[in-house]
């Protein structure tokens, strides 16, 4: 029986004892060759023409070429699957930018550079390069966002009729950074996001995102579902949703073994919101959101997935193609005008229904 080849990874940071760390967690794993060590970004883009890796494992603040750097000419040369480690301490701008850049994933250190419990990260590590590994490179492209625009809309307290719920799994950062910077927050519905992040990540780079984006993002908060507004959760601490009167109330929970992030808030949402519910999938390497997406489906609502071949992971919009619970496959540019367009009709059908409701009067609806 042919041996199954070993993901092959190159270890790039200044730090001697981390560099020594890391090859030591890596090679832990039998299915891991570390291939390779750089000093800084400049030995990195040599080491990769020489050795050819399979997945970088890149530190951020190095001398002569740092991380951010790198990436960009490592996207031009030849893309391949980054995970950069680095300190979150103040750097939500650095997570922001390397996920922009086209890093899959951004892995925290947890004591800074010189980090002495590293090793007590081992099993998310290898975990997280091995996914990596599995990276579709063609799909990896980096985020241009527009410039930034002056758009105010004041939804607070306004609770909507519908809603989009959005699975991001790990690689998707792009894709829904290039979402939350396309789509206007001017129709009444509320996003619902579960990316696929550490929670520190995710707040970091959050925090720096919303200075660019018009939606007002809201980081594992609970709370009503409001228009204009953007839910965003990690995969440790998945959105919920829950009936609360007249509006949906949000609420982070931990997540349990029974049930995917995704599945669980797909089918939530279903229950909730039935037809009145657009889900979309950007790809995945696991099973997780395919039977969310049936939920939605079967509901009434409509269901969206990335195109294979446009995902950094394709196998769970290939799954959910197979299954017949997807009502279009798209590409990544076609999905603002999708979201726009089933917000447009819920402002049309609530436009529709309060003139019924006060045949006599001139009703006006902001957008």
């Amino acid at each position: 029986m042919e041996q199954e080849r070993k993901i092959r990874v190159l270890v790039v940071d200044d730090t001697a004892f981390m560099r020594k760390a890391l090859v030591e967690i890596l090679s832990r794993d039998e299915g891991i060759e570390v291939v390779g060590v750089a000093r800084h970004g400049q030995e990195a883009l040599e080491a990769i023409e020489q050795l050819r890796p399979d997945v970088v494992t890149m530190d951020v603040d190095m001398p002569v070429m740092d991380g951010l750097t790198a990436v960009k000419h490592i996207m031009v040369r030849h893309p391949l699957p980054v995970v950069m480690l680095s300190g979150l301490g103040g750097h939500g701008g650095v997570t922001l930018e390397a996920l922009r850049l086209g890093a899959v994933d951004f892995f925290p250190k947890p004591s800074g550079t010189i980090s002495l419990d590293i090793h007590e990260q081992a099993d998310q590590l290898l975990q997280v390069v091995k996914q990596a590994a599995r990276v579709n490179s063609a799909a990896i492209r980096r985020v241009r966002l527009a410039e930034i625009r002056d758009f105010e809309v004041d939804g607070r307290g306004a609770s909507v009729p519908g809603a989009v719920v959005i699975g991001a799994q790990q690689g998707s950062a792009g894709s829904l950074i290039r979402i939350l910077d396309t789509v206007t927050p001017r129709f009444p519905i509320g996003l619902l996001v579960v990316q696929e992040l550490s929670p520190p990540v995710l707040k970091s780079y959050a925090g720096e995102l919303q200075r660019v984006i018009p939606w007002r993002l809201r980081v594992g908060e609970e709370g009503p579902v409001e228009k204009g507004a953007c839910y965003v959760s990690s995969y440790d601490r998945p959105l919920a949703l829950e009936p609360e009167g007249e509006a949906q109330a949000v609420r982070v929970v931990t997540l349990t073994d029974q049930e995917g992030a995704l599945d669980g808030l797909f089918s939530q949402a279903a229950g909730i919101y039935k037809d009145k519910c657009l889900a979309i999938l950007l790809g995945g390497a696991g099973m997780d959101g395919v039977e969310g997406l049936r939920a939605v489906h079967e509901a009434g609502g409509r269901t969206l997935v990335l195109k294979p071949e446009e995902c950094v992971h394709g196998e769970a919009s290939e799954a959910a193609i197979r299954q017949g619970v997807v009502d279009e496959a798209v590409m990544e540019h076609e999905l603002p005008e999708r979201i726009e367009a089933f917000g447009r009709q819920l402002w049309l059908e609530m436009a529709a229904r309060k003139r019924r409701n006060r045949p006599n009067e001139a009703v006006q609806i902001d957008e």
